[in-house]
This record gives C-alpha cells, structure tokens and sequence, in this order.
C-alpha cells in the first residue's frame, strides 16, 4: 500500500463505503466516511489527495460539500461525485460545485481504479508545470494589464495568422481567455483528431462530459456563467462569464463569438494544407511509378524484338537446310522464306502495345504533373497538423 496518497470516501451507503474501501487500500491509504460533516470534522487534521463524494448524503449533500472543500485555504484537491444521475443538469451542477469527475453508480471497478490513476498522474504533472506556468503567467498579465478588450481580440487574430500546428492554435486561445480573465476549455476536432484542453491540461474527463453534452446545441449555448462557441472543427467553453455586469460580458460574448469562427477557419486550413501536402506525396509517388512502367513496357518490347529476330533466322536457317532434301525450285524457297519472314514480323507487331502504352502513360503523367504543380502554387502555406505534444 502507497501511504503516500490518501483517499477520502465519502458515503451514507455502508456497502459502497465496505467495496470503495476494499478496492482501493491496496494501493493507497483510505478513510471513509458516512457524512460530509464527519469528513469536514476530519480535514482539520488530515488532507488527502483525492475526494470521492456521493452527491445524495444525508443533512449537507455532495456538491455543498465540495463547494466547502474549494473554500477551504491551500485545498486545491480533486473531487469525484459518484452518483444515480446521468443527465446534463446533474453533471453541469458537479462542474459547478468545483468537481473534477462525475461517475454514474452503478461503477465499473476498473474503470474507477483507472480515473484515480490518472488524476493522480494529472495531479503530479500540474505540480510540476506550475511553477513554470506562474512565471509565464505574470509576464503576460503584466503585458495585457494595459491593453483593452479590443487589442486583445486583435492581438489573438494576428498570433492566430503565425499559428502553424493545433499546440499553437489552443495556446493562443488559452492565452485570450486569460486576457479576459475567463477560465475555460478548448476542445479541437479534426479527421482522426479529436482533444480537450485547458490550463489544467489535457482531455480533464469532466471538461470532456460537459464539451460533448453541449456541442451539438446552439452554436453560441449559454448557461449560467457557461457559454460555449460551437463551430465544425472547435467548442470554446467558458465557465464564469461576468453575468453580473450585462454590457461587459455581452461585449466578451460577442468577441469570443469572432476569436472561436477564426479559429475554425484556421483549423479547416491546417488539415486542408495537411491533406495538400499528403495528396502532392502520393502523386509524385505515382509519376514515379508511371515512369518506371514505361520504362519496363520499352525493355520488355525491346527484348521481345530481339528474341523474335533470332527465333526468325533460327527458323530460316532450318528451312534452308531443310529445302536441299526437299527438291524445290528456287522460286518456291524465296517465297516460303518471304511467307515465314512476314508471318514472324507480324507475330511480333501483335504484342507490339509499346506506342499506345507510352502515349496513354504520358497523357497520365501530364495531368498528374499538372495537378501537382496546381497544388504547390496554392496560397495555403504547408504546415503540420500535428497536436505539437
């Protein structure tokens, strides 16, 4: 068992507390309790690493008590409701009330085990990038203290424009959602790419239920403080839009709206450029493979005539040696061997598909030549449509 990391379960159930509690303390350290309040009476003295919450307890339920859990000073902990509910409402209030993940009971063991895994591993690697992340963030709260909404809108327009990769295109998103104070996600799909962002990190699940919930809805879908800008290959969501003051946030709304279609644009070019780039691979593959068939039509043409004019002599040489036995005029022989000449000529002409082939090839390697050159002088600069990471 790893001491090192602690699990707090939380549930009025005895029988999920008995299985939660068997699972789980062969690999970590477990104190369960009954109520939020017992739990809340416990953290004066201990924290863990990770909350797992029913969200129908008894007296103070699960989503106030992680709301209780945020407020708490330094208690930056991630929280998992385990809960009966699959609808949008009850996922949208554990997004709200501050919770990382949402489970459906009845769980899949595995599965769980699996989650806690991976926000353990998340929540190493956010300590480990947040010291790098604080740097860079006060420089460029200190460059946009200054700048109003609109240089902020015009700024992630002209860094959108050098964007060259997905990385670079959600980094600059990021980067205009902390300008305007928003926390948020981004997630990007494109043909066999699809991925959830945040300042948190990579494919966070709740972000991920909420971003799919809502994606197929209105193309600007509001919520409370959320919002999200739904656009083929992109959803921005956006968390605590300012509701309380109508005329900023309708300003923010209304420049998000042109930064998500922007970036839509964008993205639609990077895979058009990546499908140009491989489309120009594939036809130069093929004039390659064009010329080496001519290539191999010519020899084999080539060798059939050489092969045809020794069978030919070898043929006349019988029939001459073969005419001394036989008694015939000379008359006769010149037009037997004449006869046999023709014959073996036009045996060959038959198979003779060189021409045709060769001109059928070349009209091929004309338009393919043609196409290629059509997508190399195309305005679309070639650039990678890998995510960077």
């Amino acid at each position: 068992m790893e001491t090192d990391y602690t699990v707090f379960v939380v549930d009025d159930d005895n029988t999920t507390r008995l299985l939660l509690e068997s699972m789980l303390r062969t690999k970590h350290a477990v104190e369960a309790f009954d109520s939020a309040e017992s739990c809340l009476a416990r953290l004066t003295h201990k924290q863990p690493n990770l909350f797992l919450l029913d969200v129908g307890l008894p007296g103070m339920d699960g989503y106030d008590l992680c709301r209780n859990i945020k407020s708490l000073p330094e208690m930056n902990i991630p929280v998992v409701f385990i809960s009966g509910h699959d609808d949008l409402d009850a996922v949208m209030a554990g997004y709200d009330a501050g919770g990382e993940d949402y489970i459906v009971k009845p769980f899949n063991i595995t599965a769980l085990s699996r989650k806690i895994e991976n926000l353990r591993r998340i929540e190493q690697d956010k300590k480990a990038l947040l010291a790098q992340v604080k740097d860079s963030d006060e420089l460029a709260t200190l460059v946009l203290a200054n700048l109003d909404e609109y240089a902020i809108l015009i700024k992630f327009l002209r860094s959108l424009n050098e964007c060259a990769n997905i990385k670079e295109v959600v980094e600059a998103i990021l980067r205009s959602l902390d300008a305007f104070h928003l926390d948020g996600a981004v997630q990007i799909r494109l043909r066999n790419f699809e991925k959830t962002f945040s300042k948190a990190g990579e494919n966070w699940p709740l972000e991920i239920s909420v971003i799919n919930h809502i994606r197929t809805l209105d193309r600007i879908f509001e919520f409370r403080t959320r919002c999200a800008y739904n656009f083929e290959h992109i959803t921005i969501l956006v968390t605590n839009m300012p509701v309380a003051d109508a005329d900023l946030c309708g300003r923010i709304r209304d420049h998000l709206a042109i930064a998500a279609e922007t970036a839509d644009a964008k993205l639609m070019a990077l895979q058009t450029s990546a499908d140009n780039a491989s489309m120009r691979e594939d036809i130069r593959n093929l004039l390659h493979a064009v010329g080496q068939t001519v290539e191999s039509y010519r020899r084999k043409y080539d060798d059939a005539r050489y092969q045809g004019s020794i069978f030919t002599t070898r043929i006349v040489d019988d029939l001459l040696a073969a005419f001394a036995y036989l008694g015939l005029s000379s008359r006769s022989e010149e037009e037997i061997l004449g006869m046999v000449k023709d014959h073996s000529n036009k045996l060959i002409d038959i198979y003779d598909i060189t021409g045709e082939s060769q001109a059928t090839l070349g009209e091929l390697s004309q338009k393919l030549a043609g196409i290629l050159a059509a997508t190399e002088n195309t305005t679309t600069p070639h650039v990678s449509v890998g995510s960077g990471h």
